[in-house]
């Protein structure tokens, strides 16, 4: 039989032609001395490949005039194949797809492949600081996948201590942060890949760990904290007068930017809730903010960087962007399929700020993902970038509650935002779970792409929607409480919405609680069952295949117990073993936990179903 052709992200142009293509065993390749670095690089990530340098191989590299920056061009002919390349990053490209063609069985279909990427920048932020810090080794991995899906833009959110600040051992050193020794390693490691390590670190909102020791409360708006719907909440916000904060933020900055050789330098100063509530009530908000937006930027520039930093805030006022420095990159995120990307970035675009548009995997606060609404979020944001003239796509990746979700669950949403960042047409379920199988966890079975697809769809069964969680996900702020006292914590996540955003998509959510429907425990137990039941026959090959398909088990184990504790709450209904599936869930997942990630944090993101377990019978 002969192979069709497959490539993830699929290429500009692939055209097929008669013929095939035969190989067995080792690959002879006539490699340029220019790229034979590169290619050695490229064919590391294809470890199941052979392939051999040799003059008179069958498959030939040469660079060629005219082809777009990290553009390339592949001919597979019967004879032979023929890669051409215009740089350095085209010929990287040109040995990934090639290494994707010949992943296949032999015979592959003959055929002609010209591709260049369609935006800029093509990006994955993964959280590093509510709680799970990966291991190097673990970084590097990450880093290997991206480049395997012609990803070149990676960044770490850094909030509080997860990065091991230099002038402040005496506050992390009982913890486990990532050091400037292995920020440097790493750095280098997906420079080789092509990939910008962007340095990211938040300095205004999301303060509230440094804010939380004596020396720097007073740095706060609200130093005694802030209420929210008769809810009073330790402060997160540095006062953006106070010259000491500002002093503190950029001393931060001078310790982490020596570990980067990026142009980029993302400033977050995303959700700083407190702005003007607090010691500068009254004043304008959206000047005070620009008035620190653009120091900062002045600030990194004077380091030779260009300013990233979140758009949430510039959103809500108009002639907030016209105050706001040119040179200052916007990101706009949103993580629902509501999220209106078309306005932001028709109204970013107007006004003249380079942007990125920044989806979400879902894989937070979900345990197994919400894959259809990460679908159409990423589309929807890519077909906005593309329309707007974006610089790029960058999928977050979050951590919120303990980062209890696990590495595999992100895979989806990474994949899809590598698609559309790559090729405006993007993907499809289909191409999505086969390039799951074939790259990621190389399943001969055929059975992890799909399932992993469809473990993300428990949350359409739930009785309402809540933005960016599901609601099995909710019992990890009530605990185990009365009917009563698990209602009104519902009520309270459907309620505070709209303190998060004022889009107008809130309305949507907040009809879905006022038009809730009866739980149905029955049909989510047995949609998550089922996929569990799909998964024993997967047969993995990756180097992490054993440990992907725990993870996604104990994933799906977790949103199952959380849900039948839901169900015990709601209507009293009791499960079998509950404690005991609960103690293996918690300690399959310090088990887990330790074998991708350094060891702090774990137990904090257990404490909420510790406590649960103390109090079932």
């Amino acid at each position: 039989m002969v192979n069709e052709p497959f490539v993830f992200p699929a290429p500009e142009k692939t055209e097929l032609l008669n013929g095939e293509y035969s190989f067995c065993g080792r690959l002879a390749v006539n490699i340029p001395d220019e790229i034979k670095n590169v290619f050695g690089t490229a064919v590391s990530l294809f470890p199941e490949l052979d392939f051999v340098c040799a003059s008179d191989g069958d498959i030939m590299m040469k660079k060629a005039d005219g082809l777009p920056t990290a553009g390339y061009r592949i001919a597979v002919r019967s004879g032979g194949i023929e890669a051409e390349y215009g740089d350095k990053t085209g010929a990287f490209y040109a040995v990934i797809t090639l290494c994707q063609l010949l992943s296949r069985d032999s015979p592959i279909r003959c055929c002609r492949i010209a591709d260049s990427p369609g935006l800029k920048i093509r990006g994955v932020m993964m959280d590093i600081s509510r709680g799970k810090v990966p291991k190097l080794k673990t970084l590097k991995c990450i880093a290997d996948r991206l480049a395997m899906f012609k990803m070149n833009h990676f960044e770490l959110y850094i909030e509080g201590l997860s990065f091991a600040y230099p002038s402040y051992r005496e506050l992390w050193q009982n913890e486990t942060p990532l050091t400037p020794e292995e920020f440097r390693e790493l750095n280098a490691y997906c420079e080789e890949r092509f990939i910008d390590l962007v340095p990211c670190q938040n300095g205004l909102g999301h303060m509230g760990r440094w804010l939380s020791f004596k020396q720097f409360k007073d740095f706060a708006e609200c130093p005694d904290g802030f209420g929210i719907a008769g809810l009073t909440f330790p402060p997160t916000t540095l006062d953006t007068v106070d010259a000491r904060g500002f002093e503190f933020v950029k001393g931060l900055w001078e310790e982490l930017l020596p570990c980067f050789d990026s142009s980029f330098a993302n400033a977050c100063l995303d959700e700083p809730f407190e702005l003007c509530i607090g010691k500068n009530k009254g004043a304008d908000k959206y000047r005070f903010y620009t008035d620190y937006a653009n120091r900062m930027k002045d600030y990194l520039k004077s380091r030779g960087k260009r300013m990233m930093m979140w758009g949430d805030v510039t959103a809500k006022q108009d002639g907030t962007l016209d105050r706001l420095d040119g040179d200052i990159v916007l990101l706009d995120w949103g993580y629902e399929k509501e999220h209106p990307y078309d306005k932001r970035a028709r109204r970013i675009a107007d006004s003249a700020h380079d942007f990125c548009l920044c989806p979400g995997t879902n894989s937070w606060l979900s345990f197994t993902g919400m894959t259809d609404n990460m679908l159409s979020c990423i589309r929807s944001s890519a077909d906005a970038a593309y329309q707007y003239s974006a610089l790029g796509i960058i999928v977050t990746d979050w951590g919120d509650k303990g980062h209890l979700q696990y590495l595999p669950v992100s895979w989806p949403g990474v994949l899809t935002a590598a698609a559309y960042a790559w090729n405006s047409k993007g993907t499809d379920k289909n191409a999505l779970a086969r390039a799951l199988d074939m790259f990621v966890f190389k399943d001969e079975a055929g059975v992890m792409g799909t399932a992993a697809l469809d473990a993300g769809n428990y949350y359409k069964l739930e009785e309402f929607l809540l933005p960016c969680r599901t609601l099995a996900s909710t019992v990890l702020d009530s605990g185990l409480v009365t009917r009563g006292e698990y209602e009104r914590s519902l009520a309270f996540a459907a309620k505070s919405i709209t303190f998060f955003t004022r889009e107008d998509f809130a309305r949507y959510y907040l009809e879905s609680y006022e038009n809730r429907r009866a739980p149905n425990g029955a049909a989510i137990l047995h949609a998550l069952s089922e996929v569990s039941d799909r998964l024993t026959s997967a047969k993995p090959g990756s180097k992490d295949a054993a440990m992907a398909l725990e993870e996604y088990q104990n994933g799906l184990l977790m949103a199952s117990v959380l849900t039948e504790i839901r169900l015990l709450m709601l209507t009293g209904e009791t499960f079998p073993a509950l404690s005991e599936r609960l103690g293996i869930c918690i300690s399959q997942h310090r088990r887990l936990w330790n074998l991708r990630n350094k060891e702090f944090g774990c137990e904090q993101g257990l404490k909420p179903l510790i406590k649960i377990r103390e109090k079932l019978p």
